[in-house]
């Protein structure tokens, strides 16, 4: 659990601009991964890639929205 000192310190950063750049680098990094293309030389490897790649990129999105869930003290 997160004191309120901490939830402070995480609206703070939410509401700078050097975070809109980290945002926006995160988001562009998930559409690659979204993008990029998971087919590989056999069936199981291009599995295993489009698996990791949706693990990535919600793993991305989940940490994300619970930055704001916490800056929102809905956590």
């Amino acid at each position: 659990m997160l004191t309120k000192g901490e939830q402070q310190q995480i609206k703070s950063l939410l509401q700078t601009p050097q975070w809109q750049v980290a945002e926006m680098i995160a988001n562009k990094f998930r559409d690659k991964l979204a993008y990029d293309s998971p087919v590989r030389e056999t069936e199981w490897d291009t599995l295993k890639t489009t698996l990791i790649k949706e693990g990535q990129i919600q793993g991305i999105k989940i940490f994300i929205e619970e930055l704001y869930k916490i800056a929102l003290n809905e956590i």
